[in-house]
């Protein structure tokens, strides 16, 4: 199971979950994005079924980190 968490401004995740890779992939790589949703910070996880995890932080100035 693949998961995507969005976090703003520390509230409490909302979770999507997809059981197909390039779904997730390409809702991860192309619809998360900063939309000016979050006051401070912007925070995209997507999760791997092997534990592995990506992340795009946002702030107020733009892109802050990516990993």
């Amino acid at each position: 199971m693949y998961k995507i968490s969005i976090i703003l401004d520390g509230k409490l995740p909302q979770v999507f979950k997809y059981s197909d890779a390039l779904d997730a992939f390409h809702t991860y790589m192309f619809k998360c994005i900063d939309l000016g949703d979050a006051k401070d910070t912007a925070t995209y996880n997507l999760s791997l079924p092997n534990g592995k995890m990506y992340s795009k932080t946002f702030d107020k100035n733009g892109f802050v980190s990516g990993r």
